[in-house]
């Protein structure tokens, strides 16, 4: 298994002359998972941003496998599936549709027994050719984890993961993560409501809500 490491050391963000959050360090490796945790307005979401390399903070350092995660951009978004609150799913196609157009973002080879066993392992083969417009949210949320299920990406950053997802929906989620800590992988979580996940995890509490 490759070693692989994940830092980042006090980072800090300001809006209008207040720290939205101060001087947040962690150092993930293999099969690490982290919780970042806090309520509505505490930065969690804007945190996992910056993570992902789509933002900026004011200072610190974000060091993928020991480079600095902004010099290295291209690389390191192909080492990472980021998921947002938006699925970023096509609502004008069906599941079957949205599946491939999944597969072609991914570079993954697929066949269309391929897209049968994604769809059942989110456990929506029976709506394969069901428009997405038509899904539930918890379905869609589902849909949108066939994400995590393609190319092997070493780097998860899910941000409110279990919105919308019922009990099967969060079994579901919860295996994939466990799946991905065996193979070594590192998973950072952005969550307002801690999952119960059986295993040890890192915690980041953001207590200072921005108003």
């Amino acid at each position: 298994m490759q070693s692989q490491t994940f830092t980042f050391d006090e980072i800090s963000l300001e809006r209008n002359n207040q720290f939205l959050f101060q001087k947040i360090s962690c150092s993930l490796t293999n099969g690490d998972i982290l919780q970042i945790s806090g309520a509505n307005g505490s930065g969690k979401s804007t945190l996992l941003r910056i993570l992902a390399g789509l933002l900026e903070p004011e200072s610190g350092s974000i060091l993928w496998q020991k480079k600095c995660i902004y010099q290295n951009t291209k690389t390191y978004k192909r080492e990472l599936h980021y998921l947002g609150h938006q699925n970023g799913i096509k609502t004008s196609l069906t599941v079957r549709e949205n599946l491939k157009h999944y597969c072609a973002l991914n570079y993954a080879a697929y066949k269309q027994s391929d897209i049968i066993i994604l769809a059942s392992k989110l456990k929506l083969k029976h709506a394969l050719d069901t428009q997405a417009s038509l899904l539930s949210a918890g379905q869609l949320r589902r849909l949108s984890l066939a994400k995590l299920l393609l190319n092997p990406h070493r780097l998860w950053l899910l941000d409110e993961p279990a919105t919308a997802l019922d009990a099967e929906g969060q079994t579901l989620l919860m295996d994939l993560i466990l799946q991905h800590q065996s193979r070594g992988g590192i998973t950072i979580l952005a969550t307002h409501q801690p999952l119960l996940l059986s295993v040890k995890m890192k915690n980041i509490h953001l207590g200072n809500v921005y108003a």
